[in-house]
């Protein structure tokens, strides 16, 4: 992931809708999965659930897809994207100078990489995700499976989730990143903000990557979360939570 301004792709919760009920919860995004399948194994190991988003392009991808949705867990497509720089997002990635028939190529290639995802966030990207047009294409390659799109938000000027609504897939975004400084103490600060967040608005969404300082961190904080009451849910199940939270109740659509 290319070095970001978190104050400038620090998403606005302000606005966010806020689950109706005391429990915190905190859907763990682990992104990078795929070039070692060691450390993906090991972010499996953590017994609670999660969502692992599996890089197309690594070798192991197909067979790694297959196991995390055995595990129980949410799988996703962590598909390249340009970003802003010179840093390379890796093979395939959808880049804006590529024609739209490539684009919606190149999505579902990826997609078929990674075949029981049940959606996909953005690798890299700060330049592609804030391009509408582009995104759409893309996104429109692959909507008649109606996959969930979590914005990574690798700039603030990302449109990404905009984009998802107006597809009308289900869409979220991502609230902290755990991992930007690579140091245990970091990431204890980072989870403590999340889990801050999640009791005050009901809900919050963390990506980390599987960096031994990240899973070890992660490993002594769980169980110690959940005494706290902190539950964690996968992207799907926090996603369908929020959809219901939002439809109108029947007192809403009685006549007044």
């Amino acid at each position: 992931m290319p070095a970001i301004s978190l104050a400038e792709a620090a998403p606005d919760v302000a606005s966010a809708p806020v689950i109706g009920d005391p429990v915190p919860r905190i859907a763990i995004v682990i992104d990078d999965v795929g070039l070692d399948v060691a450390a993906a194994r090991r972010a499996l190991s953590l017994d609670v659930p999660m969502s692992l988003a599996v890089l197309p392009y690594a070798e192991a991808a197909p067979d790694l897809s297959a196991e995390i949705a055995a595990s129980g867990r949410d799988v996703l497509l962590h598909m390249p994207m340009e970003p802003v720089g010179l840093a390379d997002p890796g093979p395939h990635a959808l880049r804006l100078g590529l024609s739209d028939p490539d684009l919606a190529a190149r999505m579902r290639w990826a997609w078929a990489r990674v075949p029981d995802a049940v959606g996909l966030n953005n690798h890299m990207g700060s330049r592609f995700t804030a391009d509408p047009r582009s995104m759409r294409v893309a996104l429109s390659a692959i909507a008649e499976r109606n996959p969930l799109f979590l914005d990574s938000l690798t700039t603030g000027e990302s449109r990404g989730r905009a984009v998802a609504d107006g597809l009308g897939l289900r869409a979220l975004q991502r609230d902290i990143f755990l991992d930007h400084v690579i140091e245990p103490g970091a990431i204890e600060a980072r989870l403590a903000e999340a889990e801050d967040l999640a009791r005050e608005r009901g809900w919050a969404v963390v990506i980390g990557h599987p960096h031994d300082e990240t899973l070890d961190v992660l490993k002594a904080w769980l169980g110690e979360a959940q005494d706290r009451g902190v539950s964690f849910v996968t992207l799907t199940t926090l996603s369908d939570l929020l959809q219901v939270r939002s439809q109108p109740t029947a007192q809403n659509l009685s006549a007044p």
